[in-house]
């Protein structure tokens, strides 16, 4: 049984914005030979890349996409799952605040709202009886985390921390 820890990235959506977003670099006399490939390339490593997790069978599998391309999955065995950590990633301190001027701030919301599987400030990780830890799940999401979190207990039976 294929359980998705969601939201999946639907692909189709993210195809079109590409081409929308490269047209113009490719039609434009202004952008040279050599700035339209790496136009082809920013665009399709921005809007190509995410994350896939999936509970498939006895398996929990996550993979990345870097700019459209499948990367190798990491793969978990279920039962070997010991622990799911669910965690808060740390904002903006006062420091950066000073420092940056808040530009910091304005980036980090912009990046989670355009990657939350990157950016995203909830988290949900699975430890292994050997200590391994992997990322399940990242993004912004309370209903998405509260789901794919049940999503998790249920497949694993693990024991939970928050922190």
């Amino acid at each position: 049984m294929d359980r998705p820890l969601g939201p999946l990235p639907n692909w189709t959506i993210r195809w079109i914005v590409f081409g929308v977003l490269i047209l113009p670099a490719l039609i434009s006399s202004q952008v040279s030979w050599i700035g339209k490939p790496f136009a082809v390339a920013l665009m399709a490593a921005l809007v190509g890349s995410a994350r896939d997790s999936r509970v498939i069978g006895t398996d929990l599998v996550t993979q990345l996409f870097g700019a459209f391309v499948p990367l190798k999955p990491e793969r978990c065995k279920l039962k070997f799952i010991v622990q799911i950590e669910a965690e808060n990633r740390k904002g903006i301190g006062a420091v950066d605040w000073i420092f940056f001027l808040g530009f910091n701030w304005i980036m980090d919301r912009i990046m989670q709202w355009i990657w939350p599987w990157m950016a995203g400030e909830l988290e949900l990780w699975v430890v292994t009886a050997r200590d391994r830890k992997m990322l399940a799940w990242r993004g912004n999401g309370d209903a998405e985390f509260q789901a794919n979190f049940a999503t998790l207990t249920s497949a694993t039976g693990a024991a939970v921390k928050r922190q």
